[in-house]
């Protein structure tokens, strides 16, 4: 096969990303089975971009092996000041003092592209594993889900960008609106609760409480988005959802609350707030799934999920679960 790939150029998709470091973690376990073996050389050869996510890999590990042999104490005084810095929120100034570093070039050149981390460093506010509560504005609050990040410049209009994740925010009625920042377009709102998610191709918007204007990034398109909707908003067009089905925003209260929801659905929700792999029968896609869920264990949630179908759970490894019909 012929590569004509600009290595230093070319962009990874992400779920390419996602496969090759799995195949690097099953080959670096040991674990990896001749068969399974032969398979991988026929992935990493089926795709370019299969072959280029697996040098850049290998490259991204020799940077931080030379950097860890030739000043382990530098590198190990450098990632603690990151968790110090990123602790502070000062994540702006570490990514300007980290630019010319061994460590930075493999660490920003691959995963802050391809990872998102270069959200992390470029963020206010964020969460890794837990969600948080913030006050904002000095009287606004703001709620961020796990994985999620935001940049906020409270002296240009009250704004909020959310460049990563989920965001809940509870407006106070202040003198000037609040202006939440996406991909996708802008909303202004005053004294509203909205909760909303970040696609890379769309946004999602679940308005409890106010009204919220909405400005299209692409074209001139503008609406008003009400109090008790859900919308699915991309940068030219937008669609309204069904808002009886699930509630975005309850993972506040730990909850994941659906009504009548599609099974494959349900565990696409589920799949944010667990490590790994959760998937269903085909079979069993368009079963509907009502219930409120407690997030703090996510193996009941299956467990009971599948009990109440009379369906079976499965468990290939640890991090790989699924619901199959009896």
């Amino acid at each position: 096969m012929n590569f004509r790939l600009n290595h230093n150029q070319a962009h990874i998709p992400e779920h390419i990303v996602q496969q090759a470091i799995r195949w690097q973690i099953k080959i670096e376990s040991g674990s990896i089975s001749e068969a399974e073996q032969a398979y991988f050389v026929k992935w990493r050869s089926a795709d370019p971009l299969h072959e280029l996510a697996c040098a850049r890999l290998l490259h991204l590990d020799k940077a931080f092996s030379d950097v860890a042999v030739k000043s382990a104490g530098y590198a190990r005084e450098t990632l603690q000041k990151t968790d110090h810095e990123i602790d502070n929120l000062q994540r702006r100034r570490l990514l300007k003092s980290a630019l010319g570093t061994t460590l930075s070039v493999a660490g920003v050149a691959f995963l802050a592209e391809q990872q998102g981390v270069r959200h992390y460093l470029s963020a206010d506010l964020s969460t890794r594993n837990s969600r948080e509560e913030f006050t904002v504005f000095k009287n606004s609050q703001l709620w961020l889900n796990r994985h999620s990040t935001v940049e906020i410049d409270e002296h240009k209009s009250n704004s909020i960008r959310l460049t990563q994740g989920e965001l809940f925010l509870k407006t106070a009625a202040i003198d000037a609106p609040v202006q939440l920042h996406t991909a996708h377009g802008v909303f202004a709102t005053q004294n509203a609760e909205v909760f909303v998610r970040h696609e890379a191709s769309h946004a999602i918007v679940q308005v409890n409480k106010g009204l919220l204007h909405y400005s299209a990034a692409a074209g001139e398109n503008s609406l008003s988005l009400q109090a008790g909707s859900t919308y699915q908003l991309f940068s030219n067009k937008q669609f309204t959802l069904n808002s009886g089905v699930f509630d975005y925003s309850s993972w506040r209260q730990n909850l994941l609350t659906a009504r009548a929801m599609p099974l494959a659905d349900f565990l696409h929700e589920l799949a944010r707030y667990r490590s790994g792999h959760i998937r269903c029968h085909p079979s069993l896609n368009d079963t509907l799934i009502s219930g409120v869920f407690q997030l703090s264990d996510t193996d009941l949630i299956l467990s009971t999920v599948a009990q109440s179908l009379g369906a079976k759970l499965n468990y290939l490894t640890r991090f790989w679960a699924e619901i199959l019909p009896k």
